[in-house]
């Protein structure tokens, strides 16, 4: 579905990932975990065409990324970035822009286009707010919102970048549950995660990046027993029940 091939990019003159090699299987969630730093939201933006690649490529759906055009790639693939302004528009407004790939050159929605923007706010849960300006919701409903754009948007990937920040525990759990329930649709999940038990947890597979490279890329369980995630955060990683937990690493006295 996805092949990242010796992919190398950055910004200016400094490299920020370097030869990074995985795949992503059709129909699965693959988060993208590491350290500050380590080039988890410049391969994002590189797989969205945002990012020049300087070597390698990537591969969605078997064509080229540099063979896609504009509209064609935002029909393939929705991206939902960590950080965003947050315009004075409604819920509705802002969910519709995901069905601008679609339209012709009047802009004009078709019934097709307000169905789909209907039921992406439907499956979101942000039906009840299509009225309301974006900037009077929380970040919780916020995120909620973008979200939906991205569904409207109707692409088989979705690339997320850090979804779950500035949320609180229990918004936290009930985006991560809605992105499961994306995934269950047949939706391929590509996101970046800050918290480490949330990626074991919920995601099919790993890819762990550490100073611009691919430290691993396993399935959840492999990657915990391989040791990495310890070695590079400086941590304990236990497993309770296939939930997971982190601890300080003792330090000798």
């Amino acid at each position: 579905m996805i092949e990242f091939r010796q992919v190398t990019t950055g910004y200016g003159n400094t490299v920020a990932v370097k030869d990074i090699t995985f795949h992503v299987e059709q129909g699965t969630i693959t988060s993208l975990i590491g350290p500050n730093g380590s080039g988890k939201s410049t391969l994002l933006r590189a797989a969205v065409g945002q990012l020049p690649l300087w070597g390698g490529d990537i591969v969605i759906k078997g064509k080229s990324l540099s063979s896609y055009g504009r509209k064609e790639l935002a029909r393939t693939v929705a991206f939902m970035p960590q950080s965003r302004s947050v315009p004075s528009i409604t819920v509705r407004g802002l969910v519709s822009h995901g069905r601008f790939p679609y339209l012709g050159l009047s802009r004009k929605m078709m019934a097709r286009d307000k169905q789909a923007v209907a039921q992406a706010m439907e499956q979101t849960g942000v039906a009840e707010w299509a009225d309301r300006d974006l900037r009077a919701l929380s970040g919780g409903e916020r995120q909620r919102a973008y979200l939906a754009m991205a569904l409207a948007q109707d692409t088989d990937v979705i690339f997320l970048d850090e979804p779950a920040t500035y949320l609180d525990i229990s918004h936290q759990f009930e985006l991560l549950e809605l992105i499961r329930a994306l995934n269950r649709q047949g939706k391929t999940i590509v996101m970046v995660l800050h918290d480490l038990g949330h990626a074991l947890s919920c995601s099919h597979n790993v890819a762990l990046l550490y100073q611009g490279h691919l430290a691993a890329c396993e399935s959840p369980r492999s990657l915990y027993q391989s040791g990495e995630i310890d070695r590079i955060f400086q941590v304990c990683t236990h497993q309770v029940q296939g939930s997971y937990y982190f601890t300080a690493r003792s330090r000798p006295d």
